[in-house]
């Protein structure tokens, strides 16, 4: 009997062994593999069951429950902020150094410049059939460059106008108001005849029935959607600024005439957009660009609004629209590399992750639809993404552009230029800055 429980006991003891030796080589097998992720302060605004949250947020919780289910290799994460002034410093001064970014959150212009200079690594093979079909193709437009994807989108900045509907039904104008949670959509005639009517029923004097800014370059891309009213693409098949036509002109002497009438408020060439928004929110303003959350807040604050696009010759209109997401940096490291694209590809199928879209727009149409019924508004915006301009095309220089555009705009509304002499200028000072990205790329 005690020969037989010596048996037993040694063969357990030699399970053990067994065991922990397996468990040692797996944990042996298992290399350690440190990513560095940095990111841009980017607000996610408030997220259902969660409240306000940012792209750190995000990432921190991403990490751990990527870390919770890897088992190619044992990842260590280094997240960290850095203000949106820094990212010269932060990417690209640190490019190449071990304290570059292996991933980053691409709030950034400067994308374009690090896939010339073959700092990006493209991202194609992580997008699979399902999810490519998931992600409308303007939103993959947006995010390649010359034929490959270099940032993998996470969630959309849709703009449209916000439209206060009370201000609209005292005016009116309620066959212009769509039916249910949906985006109206007004042709050019039909809008000037909206803040024509607006107007004539306001009788306050610092009221007005349509936003207008120029003391500043914020809100820039939605003066130029504006633009478009009347049919002017923007650019040119050079990818250059092509204002200074008669589609452009045009559209610039139509901003100038609501000025005159005013529909816009008064001394709009010394407001910011952020202004307008705070008077759309105190009742001063009747239509003003905003977005999903901006829609939320107007109703939080006891507004009833609706949305509608830009207005377009067609009557389809416009949004203006923008995706960030993340991107890859070719550190020369291809297990890091193949690392940082497995988390890519974890995020994009995690549904803890993706949450964190609805406080914006998600990019994929199945989260839209899993939760469409439970946020207001969201489908709504959803559907209206193919009508969506990109008036950033992937340009080397699109800060340089911003600091002089304006100006434009600004000259117009004072009166110091002709919407002839304003077309011009944005053509030569916009398409200098683009000239001096390429030239300072090349």
């Amino acid at each position: 009997m005690k020969k037989k429980s010596l048996l037993c006991a040694l063969l357990a003891a030699a399970l053990c062994l067994s065991l922990a030796g397996c468990q040692t080589q797996e944990t042996t097998e298992r290399e350690k593999v440190s990513l560095i992720i940095k990111t841009p302060p980017i607000g996610l605004g408030s997220i259902p069951g969660m409240g306000e949250a940012e792209v750190y947020d995000m990432l921190t919780e991403a990490a751990e429950h990527f870390q919770a289910q890897y088992d190619k290799y044992d990842v260590e994460f280094s997240i960290s902020r850095y203000d949106y002034l820094d990212e010269q410093s932060q990417l690209a001064d640190k490019y190449g150094t071990p304290e570059a970014a292996d991933i980053f959150f691409a709030g950034s212009w400067n994308v374009p410049l690090y896939v010339k200079r073959g700092w990006l690594v493209p991202l194609d093979d992580l997008i699979d059939a399902d999810l490519r079909a998931d992600i409308d193709e303007s939103i993959w437009r947006q995010n390649s460059i010359e034929g490959h994807v270099y940032t993998m989108p996470f969630h959309q900045l849709q703009n449209t106008l916000m439209v206060n509907r009370t201000m609209m039904e005292r005016a009116g104008l309620k066959d212009y108001i769509p039916a249910g949670d949906s985006v109206a959509h007004w042709s050019t005639e039909e809008f000037n005849l909206i803040c024509q009517r607006l107007t004539e029923s306001i009788t306050d004097e610092n009221t007005f029935a349509f936003m207008m800014y120029a003391a500043n370059n914020q809100g820039d891309s939605h003066i130029m959607t504006l633009l478009r009213a009347y049919g002017c693409p923007l650019y040119d098949d050079s990818g250059n600024f092509a204002v200074n036509t008669p589609e452009g002109i045009r559209a610039l002497a139509w901003i100038k005439e609501m000025d005159a009438q005013s529909f816009t408020p008064k001394g709009a060439e010394n407001l910011e957009l952020l202004e307008c928004v705070n008077l759309f929110y105190n009742g001063q303003l009747a239509i003003c660009v905003g977005n999903l959350t901006n829609l939320w807040d107007a109703r939080n604050k006891g507004l009833d609004v609706f949305t509608a696009n830009f207005p377009d010759l067609s009557g389809a209109g416009y949004c203006t629209a923008s995706s960030n997401g993340l991107c890859v940096f070719d550190n020369g490291d291809e297990t890091r590399i193949q690392v940082a694209k497995d988390f890519l590809h974890f995020l994009s199928t995690d549904e803890d992750s993706m949450k964190y879209t609805l406080g914006t727009l998600p990019v994929n149409e199945s989260v839209i639809e899993r939760y469409q019924d439970e946020i207001w508004m969201l489908k709504a915006y959803g559907d209206n993404t193919p009508n969506a301009v990109d008036n950033i095309r992937g340009s080397l220089n699109w800060q340089g552009v911003r600091d002089v555009f304006y100006r434009s705009i600004n000259d117009l509304l004072i009166g110091t230029k002709s919407p002839e002499e304003a077309a011009a200028a944005i053509d030569e000072s916009c398409n200098a800055a683009l000239e001096r990205g390429r030239r300072d790329f090349d």
